[in-house]
C-alpha cells in the first residue's frame, strides 16, 4: 500500500524523509532511548542511509511507518507491525525534546484506529523493557491492558531483557476525556521510577538515606543473620552473602517494575545501617517494613528513616495510605511505627508464615495528615 498521511489531535503522522534524518539521529542519541531501544546503536553506516528506503518498503508490505510532526518539527515516530494473521504490534517513540506534551497518547490514538479500520486488526500488541515507565503509562493511557512480564523476553544488544507484554482489542482504545481509573496515580509513580532514585536527607545527624549498592552486600548479610532479624522475619536460615547478592537483584528489579522503594540506611562513613522499604499495592496504598542493623540500633535513626520515606511516599507516590504489619512480640518495630504516626488498627491472626510457624499480625495505618514531624 501506499504511504497514508494520519491527523492526531495536533499532530500529523507523515512518511518518512531525509529531512527527517537528522533530528531521527538526534532522537537516538538520547541516553533515555537508547536505555529502552532494543536496535543496534550508535545509528550509522547503511542502516541510517537506508532508512528512508526501508521506511517506505514497509509501507509495501502493510507495515506502516510514521514520523511524528508537530508543527513541521519532528517529535517521535509510530509503527504498526504484522506479527500474526488479525494481530499487529505497535512501536513509538517520543523525542527528548517533546515530551510531556502527550505526544505518544495521540500518536497510538490515530495508529490503533487505523490499524482495526483499514487493516483490519483484531488485536494490537505492545512491549517495552521494563523499566520504561513512560511507554506503559501512554498505553494504559490510551486502552492497552498489561497483561504480564516475558521474562527474558528481548535480546538488547546482547543482553537479555525482561519485557512488559500487553495488547488492545477492538473497543478498547480510551479518548482523551476517558482516563483510566487511578490515572493520577499512576502517572506520578511513573515519573518518579523513570529518574534516577534520589539520596534523601532525614533530619538525624550523621544519617542519609541513599539506593542499595553492591557496597552494601556484606553488611546486609550480617544484619540478616542477626538472631533478632531471623526472629521475626522470614528470612533464609543461615543467611549468608548468596542471599544478599540475591537481595540486590531482586530488588533492583522491584525497583524496574515500579513495585517497591528500597533505601538504605548509611552513616557518615556510608556504612550500611539498615533498610526501610515501601511495597507498593493497590493504587494509592503501600505497606512500609524495616530492619535496623544491630550496630546502629538505639539511636532513633529508623524512626526518622520510616518518617522520611513516608513523607517521600504520600509526595512523590501519591500515597493515601500506608500500612505497618509486624508480630505482636516485635515492640521495637512497635514503637518506631507509634512514633512515626501509626495508629494500630488490630491483629490478624495466623496472618504470617515464618520460622516460629503462622503468627498473628499487628496491622496498623498512616494517612499524610497523621505523619509525625
Amino acid at each position: 500500500m501506499e504511504p497514508v498521511t494520519l491527523d492526531a489531535d495536533g499532530l500529523r503522522l507523515v512518511a518518512w524523509e531525509q529531512r527527517h534524518l537528522p533530528d531521527l539521529a538526534r532522537i537516538y542519541a538520547d541516553p533515555l532511548i537508547e536505555r529502552f531501544l532494543v536496535m543496534p546503536l550508535p545509528w550509522t553506516g547503511s542502516a541510517r542511509d537506508r532508512y528512508v528506503e526501508v521506511q517506505r518498503r514497509h509501507w509495501g508490505g502493510e507495515n506502516p511507518r510514521w514520523a511524528v510532526e508537530e508543527d513541521g518539527v519532528l517529535v517521535g515516530s509510530m509503527a504498526l507491525t504484522k506479527s500474526f494473521p488479525g494481530e499487529m504490534t505497535i512501536t513509538y517513540v517520543t523525542a527528548p525534546w517533546a515530551r510531556g506534551r502527550g505526544v505518544a497518547q495521540r500518536g497510538i490514538r490515530a495508529a490503533v484506529a487505523f490499524g482495526f479500520d483499514r487493516l483490519g486488526a483484531r488485536r494490537i500488541a505492545w512491549d517495552a523493557i521494563v523499566g520504561n515507565h513512560a511507554s506503559r503509562l501512554a498505553a494504559l493511557r490510551t486502552g492497552f491492558t498489561v497483561e504480564g512480564v516475558s521474562r527474558g523476553g528481548v535480546n538488547q544488544r546482547g543482553a537479555t531483557r525482561d519485557c512488559w507484554i500487553g495488547g488492545m482489542l477492538p473497543g478498547d482504545l480510551r479518548t482523551p476525556d476517558d482516563p483510566p481509573a487511578h490515572y493520577g496515580i499512576m502517572k506520578r509513580q511513573a515519573a518518579f521510577f523513570t529518574a534516577p532514585q534520589p539520596d534523601l536527607e532525614t533530619g538525624a545527624a550523621g544519617l542519609r538515606l541513599r539506593p542499595v549498592s553492591e557496597a552494601d552486600l556484606d553488611g546486609i548479610a550480617a544484619a540478616c543473620a542477626d538472631p533478632d532479624v531471623q526472629r521475626f522475619t522470614p528470612m533464609p536460615r543461615d543467611y549468608g552473602r548468596a542471599d544478599a547478592e540475591q537481595f540486590l537483584k531482586d530488588k533492583r528489579r522491584a525497583w524496574d517494575l515500579g513495585d517497591r522503594v528500597l533505601y538504605v540506611l548509611a552513616d557518615e562513613d556510608d556504612r550500611y545501617c539498615g533498610s526501610v522499604e515501601l511495597m507498593l499495592r493497590e493504587p494509592g496504598e503501600s505497606e512500609v517494613g524495616y530492619l535496623t542493623a544491630p550496630w546502629a540500633r538505639g539511636r532513633g535513626w529508623m524512626t526518622a528513616a520510616v518518617k522520611r520515606l513516608c513523607r517521600l511516599g504520600f509526595d512523590a507516590l501519591a500515597l493515601e495510605r500506608i500500612e505497618w504489619r509486624a508480630d505482636p512480640e516485635n515492640e521495637a518495630s512497635l514503637r518506631v511505627a507509634q512514633k512515626a504516626g501509626f495508629t494500630v488498627e488490630g491483629v490478624r491472626r495466623r496472618m504470617r508464615s515464618g520460622p516460629l510457624g503462622r503468627r498473628d499480625s499487628v496491622i496498623a495505618s498512616l494517612f499524610p495528615e497523621e505523619l509525625a514531624r
